[in-house]
């Protein structure tokens, strides 16, 4: 009977997650209310996931070059879920079962619909944890449960879940963590810290920075402050977890390495505002009743104020830890800190509610010895602080009424003597705790998560509808996909989704992830100065039109709506369908091209002129066999008027007059007839109050956040790509006083792109990290390939092995005699059979460090 129980025992804990998101079930079952946040949880998590599936079902694991222009995503998706094993044992799951129910795994609803299962499994694993942990403090087992529920169905486990899935993959590794330092610390217990520090580095090396960070603070106020429990001498632990980080960081080097290094190659600005010393204090700081990430339940504040319990070791450090972790929340520069010291993230919270529920679980187990006149008092604090928020808050929660509930059980237990009715009590009071804080997240999220700026699109038919994934965006996709050659590209997203790409798999130019590799960031905003219509350090896409640069990458095909008016030059309306309009590039260059005109990088000064010498040949760091002529700066012939605007110093500051104004550039009438297009180079920088500002050239809206904007690009120095109205170019801008300079204006004629070549086009394929070049006949010079350059590249010409060069600033090529034939390319990361070498070897000294000892039989 008891073996029947002990394997019963993890159906509980399942039980207990899907009580736990049986709020969502119901939404999704009666309105179709999706598991998953309509903005980053659509447009970033639910995408990766169905890209990395594709690429991993199909053998293929680290580049491709339909991840946004091309990259390592091994590398670049490890601050998401290539290296998360939570991830990883759903993908494993998903393809057991899809041998046998075939699943539509293509589709982003499947996704969707998969956020469910997997935040339900990962809810009830993580509990299990919690539950370990908090039965290894001698908890007991009813009120570890408890614990361990409060935890697991918080505000903030949703909220990350909702919109960042793999943020909630802490609440797995944070007990197992802390469980592996108290094993040891009481029991010289080793496996279990090596476990989790491997398990912790291997799944997310962003939050493993959380788990080290608070993990050296627990054991370092562990090992000051003894428990009566503790074994291990504080020299022999200083010596322990030592070697067990070492051997757990060596265990997880085959992915923790890439995810240090993607976040490494990753080019952001520093963060370099100001912090306040505390957060403002307004009706959504209160974490007691309205907050939008965490809410501390309101019984934390009775355990924290019953003193008597503060004579066991636990239940007193459980509280000082609660009672800290609330005063820090209200400092930015704790969020700084745990965020690597940049810009304040509110991600470590859930640390408080692992410790007050942890708390709650402690004072529950005890309840029974408080007295009737400290239980009374401790009410007071809870019920003014609940009571004042429900009269001076605007927002009136349905959950206050358990208040009075649940202290009449708590009273009842205290009052009643029978013990037989006394336990019947204690139960009622753990399942009303469970469903007050069922309760309180319900609502949480009706506010907080799914509000009515929201809701509407968090829903399956939203998925489904032309704002997202419609089945005519999908027909034409695969029409477009089925004339591409491999190489070529569609320029295509819908709204401002960055990874369309991703989800209706097609290979695009667009991608919007927190980390990818630096020298996109060099391309766009210093090099090409590729002007987004969004600004944002996590998104490229479009080329703003440009059509040098449509035709370098390739780009054959391009899918406007009706209304958009962004169309390149030298593109042609072909089809039109619903409300979409295609467009064919009519002067498209071969996807790789042999070429001996080289230029130097440090030769051209303007973007335009990079451009040109792109077309022309190659553009190579140091080296060179040409030189470009500069394109004419028309500055000098144009005029340039203030409009519902004021110059304060001449093309220097300029003061914009409500609602809007600006400057009028007119342009020599020469020019206006020998060019198609212009390129106009600016500085605009808002010196006056701090706001967004929208900068529109000639109909372009550019949006521009502000000055202290975590996803700012720090980017001022801008260019335009225009169209002139009757030789006219108008700048309008928000009101305010900038500092405004207009450098240089460019003529396009589009002659370069007319002449570039576009003879002995070469038979280019590619299949995941594998890509070749078949050329025909050619003079000796460069290769230039439409492959992304990442370091791990390698060519072979003929099977023998070829350096790979970055050239164009972000493609790979590669050095042909003239006699080449075939040239492979295949991408493995850098170090990657070293960092599995370093794994392996540190997985088998661990199992010697370890040292497992067989115990003896009784007879």
């Amino acid at each position: 009977m008891m073996k029947n129980k002990k394997y019963l025992f993890p159906f509980l804990f399942l039980l207990l997650a899907v009580f736990g998101h049986s709020f969502y079930i119901y939404r999704f079952l009666k309105d179709g209310t999706i598991f998953t946040g309509p903005n980053d949880g659509l447009e970033q998590m639910l995408p990766f996931q169905l890209f990395l599936y594709d690429k991993w079902s199909h053998g293929q694991f680290f580049y491709d070059m339909d991840f946004g222009l091309g990259g390592d995503y091994y590398t670049d998706l490890a601050y998401y879920y290539s290296t998360s094993i939570v991830f990883y044992v759903n993908m494993v799951a998903i393809w057991w079962l899809n041998l046998v129910f075939h699943f539509k795994t293509e589709s982003i609803q499947f996704w969707a619909v998969n956020a469910f299962y997997i935040s339900i499994f990962k809810s009830a694993v993580a509990m299990y944890f919690t539950y370990l942990y908090f039965t290894y403090l001698k908890v007991d087992r009813i009120s570890a449960l408890l614990g361990a529920f409060l935890f697991l169905t918080s505000a903030i486990y949703f909220r990350f879940t909702l919109y960042w899935s793999f943020f909630s993959d802490v609440f797995i590794f944070l007990p197992l963590l802390l469980l592996g330092i108290e094993k040891y610390i009481q029991d010289k217990k080793k496996i279990w810290f090596i476990t989790a520090v491997a398990l912790s580095l291997i799944n997310n090396f962003y939050f493993a920075y959380y788990q080290m960070l608070f993990g050296v603070i627990y054991f370092i106020i562990r090992m000051i402050f003894r428990s009566e429990r503790d074994r291990a001498a504080r020299l022999d632990q200083w010596k322990a977890f030592l070697m067990m980080t070492l051997l757990g960081t060596g265990i997880s080097m085959f992915s923790f390495f890439y995810g240090v290094k993607g976040f490494l190659q990753n080019d952001r600005a520093p963060y370099t505002d100001p912090m306040t010393l505390f957060n403002t204090f307004d009706q959504h700081a209160n974490i007691f009743y309205d907050n939008y990430l965490v809410i501390v339940l309101y019984i934390t504040l009775q355990a924290l104020f019953t003193f008597k319990f503060y004579r066991s070791y636990f239940y007193r450090f459980f509280a000082l830890m609660t009672i800290a972790l609330i005063y820090l929340s209200f400092m930015p520069f704790i969020d700084s800190v745990f965020n690597g010291f940049s810009a304040p993230q509110k991600r470590w919270h859930y640390l408080l509610t692992f410790f007050s529920s942890g708390l709650i679980a402690m004072y529950i187990a005890r309840f029974r010895h408080i007295s009737v006149q400290n239980y009374l008092y401790s009410l007071l604090p809870g019920f003014i602080i609940v009571g004042l928020s429900y009269i001076y808050i605007d927002k009136k929660v349905e959950w206050l009424w358990y208040l009075p509930v649940i202290a009449l059980i708590g009273l009842c237990i205290l009052l009643v003597k029978n013990k037989r009715a006394q336990q019947v009590l204690y139960i009622a009071q753990i399942a009303a705790l469970m469903l007050f804080n069922w309760h309180v997240v319900k609502e949480h999220n009706v506010y907080d998560n799914y509000n009515p700026g929201i809701d509407s699109r968090a829903k399956m038919s939203y998925i489904e509808s032309s704002v997202y994934n419609s089945g005519l965006q999908q027909e034409i996709i695969n029409d477009l996909k089925a004339r591409l050659k491999p190489g070529e590209r569609i320029d295509w997203r819908v709204l401002e989704q960055d990874n369309t790409p991703l989800y209706q798999r097609f290979p695009g130019v667009s991608l919007y992830s927190s980390i990818f590799d630096g020298s996109l960031i060099d391309f766009y905003y210093h090099q090409l100065k590729i002007n987004l219509k969004e600004e944002s350090i996590s998104r490229y896409s479009t080329f703003q039109s440009r059509s040098n640069l449509e035709s370098l990458f390739n780009v054959r095909y391009l899918v406007r709506k009706d209304y958009q008016t962004d169309v390149p030059e030298n593109f042609k309306l072909i089809e039109t369908k619903g409300k979409y309009n295609i467009y064919e590039n009519t002067l498209p260059l071969p996807v790789a091209k042999v070429t001996d005109t080289i230029f130097d990088a440090d030769t051209l000064k303007t973007p335009i002129d990079r451009e040109h010498a792109m077309l022309k040949g190659v553009v190579l760091n140091g080296e060179s066999t040409a030189s470009i002529s500069p394109a004419e700066n028309l500055l000098s012939s144009s005029t340039i008027q203030a409009s519902g605007a004021t110059w304060q110093t001449y093309n220097q500051t300029l003061s914009v007059n409500p609602p809007s104004g600006g400057v009028i550039i007119t342009l020599p009438k020469d020019a206006l007839k020998k060019y198609k297009d212009f390129y106009v180079e600016l500085h605009a920088e808002l010196t006056s109050a701090e706001s967004n500002i929208q900068i529109n050239v000639n109909g372009y809206a550019n949006n521009r956040l502000f000055k202290s904007s975590k996803y700012r690009t720090h980017q001022d120095d801008l260019l335009y790509r225009v169209k002139p109205k009757n030789g006219k170019i108008l700048i309008g801008m928000t009101q305010g006083t900038y500092r405004f300079n207009i450098q240089g204006i460019y003529g396009e004629d589009y002659q370069a792109l007319e002449k570039a070549e576009r003879t002995n086009e070469i038979k280019f394929t590619e299949d995941g990290h594998h890509m070749q070049a078949v050329l025909k006949e050619h003079r000796a010079g460069y290769l230039v390939t439409p492959i992304i350059y990442r370091d791990g590249l390698t060519a072979r010409i003929d099977g023998k092995k070829a350096p790979v060069e970055r050239g164009n600033y972000l493609q790979a090529v590669v050095k042909v005699p003239a006699d080449a034939r075939v040239v492979e390319f295949k991408y493995i990361p850098p170090y990657f059979y070293l960092t599995v070498l370093i794994s392996l070897l540190s997985l088998i000294a661990a199992l010697f460090y370890l040292k497992p000892v067989q115990r003896k039989r009784k007879p």
